[in-house]
């Protein structure tokens, strides 16, 4: 038989689970701070920005759009090319003494165009701010050494030097807390519902009706404090009561026997 659930069965069984739901939460949030606070390494980049003109040549337009995108796509894969690494690696581990390969040059640099501009940023990321900043002007200036023969172009200016930030741009703090605590309280909602699931006890008179298949006879209601506290002192009143008439009752048959 097909079992269905209404929406007051599931406000019920989360209230009726809220401490696990409220645990997990606290467990999600704590995880996600010992992860980014403890374990994950911080990151930094440092960015030095140009402007090239376009290549002279009698078919190439200076104003057009497409052309100069173009050109930019060119520049972007010479930056990230063997040729220009290689000599920036060398370069690093000579006058600022950081060993890093081409391959990890590579993952650290990436280069960012402004919208129908042609000025882009050299962006490098370390876990060093000082090691990211040095990544970044090296390569700018590798980069402007090489295209002018490679490329054919006109000029280009190194208009801003790649400056050391102290402030991490990974891992995101207060995001990473958010999805922990996310998560936490979906594993809460999904252990409440499994909870519910594994429980067996009878908790309504539907199931024992149409999973048991026995008949109803009768119920008895569940009864508030204030019920039971009324309960009680009606109880202990007739209680009272009874104590006084049975006194009563020994006092006269002892009167009558005198």
């Amino acid at each position: 038989m097909e079992e269905t659930i209404s929406l007051k069965e599931i406000f019920e069984i989360l209230k009726k689970h809220i401490t696990t739901i409220l645990l997990s939460m606290f467990a999600g949030l704590a995880l996600a701070g010992v992860a980014t606070f403890f374990i994950i390494t911080p990151k930094y980049d440092s960015q030095a920005q140009l402007i090239v003109k376009l290549p002279r040549t009698d078919s190439t337009n200076a104003g057009d759009v497409n052309t100069n995108l173009l050109m930019i796509n060119t520049y972007k894969d010479m930056i990230t090319g063997d040729l220009v690494m290689g000599t920036v690696k060398d370069r690093l581990e000579s006058e600022y003494n950081l060993d890093k390969t081409v391959s990890e040059l590579k993952g650290a640099i990436q280069v960012q165009q402004s919208q129908n501009s042609q000025m882009f940023s050299i962006v490098a990321t370390d876990t060093k701010p000082v090691d990211a900043e040095h990544i970044a002007n090296t390569t700018a200036k590798v980069f402007q050494e090489n295209a002018k023969d490679v490329l054919d172009v006109d000029k280009i200016s190194i208009i801003s030097n790649a400056q050391a930030s102290m402030t991490p741009v990974s891992p995101n703090n207060k995001l990473n807390l958010a999805i922990g605590l996310v998560l936490g309280m979906m594993v809460g909602v999904g252990l409440a519902f499994l909870l519910e699931l594994l429980d067996r006890t009878v908790k309504d008179s539907r199931f024992v009706a149409e999973n048991l298949g026995f008949t109803i006879l009768g119920s008895v209601p569940q009864m508030t404090d204030k019920e039971i506290k009324k309960t009680t002192k009606s109880v202990t009143a007739v209680q009272k009561q009874d104590n006084s008439t049975n006194k009563q009752d020994k006092a006269r048959r002892s009167r009558s026997r005198v």
